[in-house]
């Protein structure tokens, strides 16, 4: 209703009083939603405003607050990498000898978490560290032969799957990709509605290691999918590998070790 009169260069009087009546407003605050609208035309123009504290803002006195940033740089942001502990007593050590009142503990939380993590990995580890750890490398990861390595990874869909009777949403489906880096041609997918797991990922390659002409006979797809090989490696991201996977890796290059003479 309020992008309807917006986009009005001048809305009639009954338009207006209707507009009130349907939105139980008085005439002075629906002239203010219109004018918000026009300016910003999106839905959260038309939200009132925020009432309180603003955000980010500080409340403290600006004595303590000036101990507070002097203990984050000197003491917290040291190569000894004190901890929020640490930091509380230091910060209340400092308080003391000026005879200001120490803030709380979750004051201090906030203030850390404010910090750039590069800023503090630069101030406590150095400004190499900090590229290495928050910043893009750069460089190309370069493969000359298809198949030599593929790359398997999880994402969630972005679409919602609903039930086939009442069209009621269940769920985004997780689709596991296994990319070859050298063509960039995605080889094997699993689709499923269960997160990234073992099963995921030995389906995936199963996928990838078979033809492909009975799913695109079934799918009615006429097209040509020429990928069907082991791979020689298979990346995958450390952080996204299921533990059972990773166990059940590690544990058979355990047991070869134990069983080799």
């Amino acid at each position: 209703m309020i992008r309807r009169l917006a986009c009005k260069a001048s809305p009639n009087r009954a338009e207006i009083l209707k507009a009130c009546r349907d939105l139980g407003l008085k005439r002075s605050r629906l002239y203010e939603l219109i004018s918000a609208y026009k300016v910003r035309p999106v839905a959260s123009s038309l939200l009132a405003a925020q009432v309180g504290t603003p955000t980010r803002s500080r409340r403290l006195p600006d004595e303590i607050d000036a101990v507070i940033s002097g203990a984050i740089e000197e003491f917290y942001k040291s190569l000894q990498k004190p901890s929020i502990n640490a930091l509380l007593k230091e910060v209340r050590r400092r308080c003391s000898q000026r005879g200001l009142r120490p803030p709380c503990c979750t004051t201090l939380r906030d203030r850390v978490a404010a910090i750039e993590p590069a800023e503090l990995t630069a101030a406590r580890e150095g400004a190499k560290a900090s590229r290495q750890r928050h910043h893009p490398v750069p460089g190309t990861y370069r493969v000359d032969r298809a198949y030599e390595v593929v790359q398997i990874d999880h994402t969630l869909v972005d679409v919602i799957v609903v039930d086939r009777v009442h069209r009621k949403p269940l769920q985004r489906p997780w689709l596991t990709l296994a990319i070859v880096v050298a063509s960039r041609m995605v080889a094997g997918f699993y689709l499923t509605l269960e997160p990234p797991s073992a099963l995921s990922v030995a389906l995936t390659i199963q996928h990838l290691v078979q033809p492909k002409f009975d799913l695109l006979e079934s799918l009615g797809i006429d097209a040509d999918w020429p990928a069907k090989k082991l791979p020689q490696t298979i990346h995958v991201d450390p952080d996204a590998l299921p533990i059972d996977l990773w166990r059940y890796r590690h544990g058979r290059d355990q047991d070869r070790a134990e069983t080799r003479p």
